[in-house]
């Protein structure tokens, strides 16, 4: 597998997770859990969740292997109560979302995302960052993401009509 190029259209007008675009194009993808944690909201973490300052929340950071060849870094944040004993479950072989999906009735109404250019270190690749937050609500913040990612891994599409 060394060497395919390797990558999945983001439809911008569309809110698909990551998983079901990789499931569609039958690719198979593992997780590799990093860090995987309750602690506080820094002031940053609680701003973006609109929660307040020390709130616990859950910190995932999972490296995201597709076809053998890892292709990015996602850290997630979620208010803990939201999503308590999550942390119990087998995250490296399923869909995140679709598990939050069933075991907590969680489902994405929207995601704000950003995408940024990032300079690496002098020995990594060029690396694209992706970070936003999702919403299962009207203006309430479920989750703040930041994805790190080998840059030709994620090609972008938006549609405009006038």
């Amino acid at each position: 597998m060394q060497g395919k190029n390797i990558s999945i259209l983001r439809d911008l007008t569309v809110c698909q997770s990551v998983s079901e675009a990789l499931t569609k194009q039958g690719l198979t993808f593992e997780y590799r859990i990093l860090n995987l944690e309750i602690k506080e909201a820094n002031r940053f973490i609680s701003r973006m969740l609109k929660s307040s300052l020390g709130t616990p929340v859950l910190f995932l950071r999972k490296l995201r292997v597709i076809e053998g060849i890892p292709k990015s870094i996602e850290s997630t944040y979620m208010v803990y109560e939201k999503v308590k004993g999550v942390e119990k479950e087998d995250l490296e072989h399923c869909s995140f979302y679709e598990l939050i999906r069933e075991k907590f009735g969680y489902v994405t109404q929207k995601s704000e995302e950003e995408i940024l250019v990032v300079t690496p270190s002098p020995k990594d690749q060029e690396c694209l960052m992706i970070r936003g937050t999702s919403y299962v609500e009207e203006g309430i913040p479920f989750e703040y993401f930041e994805i790190v990612a080998i840059s030709d891994f994620y090609k972008f599409r938006s549609v405009s009509k006038q």
